[in-house]
């Protein structure tokens, strides 16, 4: 890791661009923030893993020219500025922190009250970090497999996969982890995800059937079958009628009356 310097996993833009204001800028804008979860066993002052939400995004239309500059003013001591650009990196730059064993991992959601447009830029950070079919529980798989076929989005949102939409959605939890690797004999990043054993998911499951439920097929009730088998008995009873003379329809309706007595 020569060419980094102590401490950084990835190639900075400038030397005050660390993890530090990375994540700063993602406080400042409202958009996520990370929760330490500290060994309370051995340690404790150690750091087990970290815990990334995300609240919601800065669209590029509400901040003008993406090269537009805002003062970082959660970051004490810095006079640093940030384009939109850097609050594109922010996302990913802030999950390459690594501990001295090169095992760190990120259990990542969506809070709770997120209601925000997703950017197309976020489906890049999603490759790396999101989840996959795949390392969900069986019965969230088939969960998926139904909220995809019932779920309906917008042009833009069409863009992204069903599982995104179902994560943001339910708060599902999952794990990402990164390491080092040799690829073509240069250093390379390998991504991994991993299904959280402590979420319920039988609970997610619940929820997208009640707020998807199955389309009702139209069933003909009795009443409306009654309806037509009365219309249909009038009508060949009319068949039967016509043609009579008088007098047989006099001697027919003193039938009727006897019958009905």
């Amino acid at each position: 890791m020569e060419v980094l310097p102590e401490g950084w996993h990835f190639l900075p833009k400038h030397p005050g661009k660390n993890i530090k204001f990375y994540k700063s800028i993602l406080i400042q804008e409202k958009s996520s923030y990370v929760e330490n979860i500290m060994n309370k066993n051995r340690d404790t002052s150690e750091v087990l893993y970290h815990k990334f939400i995300i609240t919601g995004f800065t669209s590029c239309q509400d901040w003008g020219h993406p090269s537009n500059l805002r003062k970082l003013t959660d970051y004490k001591g810095s006079e640093l500025y940030y384009s939109y650009y850097d609050y594109m990196d922010a996302f990913e730059k802030i999950l390459f922190f690594q501990n001295k064993n090169y095992d760190h991992s990120w259990v990542i959601m969506f809070h709770k009250k997120f209601h925000s447009t997703i950017p197309s830029w976020f489906l890049k950070w999603w490759e790396m970090f999101g989840p996959i079919p795949q390392i969900l529980p069986e019965p969230l798989q088939d969960a998926l497999r139904y909220f995809s076929s019932r779920y309906n989005t917008t042009d833009h949102g069409s863009q992204f996969p069903a599982i995104l939409h179902m994560t943001a959605m339910y708060r599902i939890h999952w794990i990402s982890m990164w390491k080092y690797t040799i690829n073509n004999n240069l250093l390379d990043r390998e991504f991994l995800v991993k299904w959280w054993d402590n979420l319920r998911f039988k609970e997610i499951i619940e929820k997208i059937h009640m707020n998807f439920p199955p389309p009702i097929q139209k069933a003909i009730t009795c009443q409306t079958t009654i309806s037509h088998r009365t219309r249909s008995q009038t009508s060949l009873d009319s068949v039967q009628i016509s043609g009579k003379s008088s007098k047989e329809l006099r001697d027919l309706g003193q039938q009727l009356i006897l019958h009905s007595e």
